[in-house]
């Protein structure tokens, strides 16, 4: 399950990347803090995973059967530059 889970975690990061968000490390900390939704990514096929952006929330995330996962976008600057911050929001239905 292990390895399961983590080649749709490649897959999803793929996803977000190609979508302009780099938030790999904050889907890799979710999996880690909630079992519940590593198992759910785990046991889901990927071409079951479907993603979206909200535009308006400046969110993007992915919805499996009966679960929904936000990264809601934080950006801002500072003397380094741009940089962003994702939080992520869990829903179950």
């Amino acid at each position: 399950m292990l390895e399961k889970l983590e080649k749709n975690l490649m897959k999803i990061d793929r996803e977000f990347k190609n979508r302009g968000y780099d938030i790999t490390e904050d889907l890799y900390e979710l999996v880690e803090a909630r079992e519940d939704v590593a198992e759910k990514i785990a046991g889901t096929k990927f071409s079951k995973i479907e993603f979206f952006n909200i535009d308006e929330e400046d969110s993007v995330g992915f919805t499996l059967e009966d679960l929904q996962v936000n990264f809601f976008i934080e950006h801002g600057e500072d003397n380094e530059g741009p940089w962003y911050e994702a939080t992520a929001e869990i829903f179950f239905f």
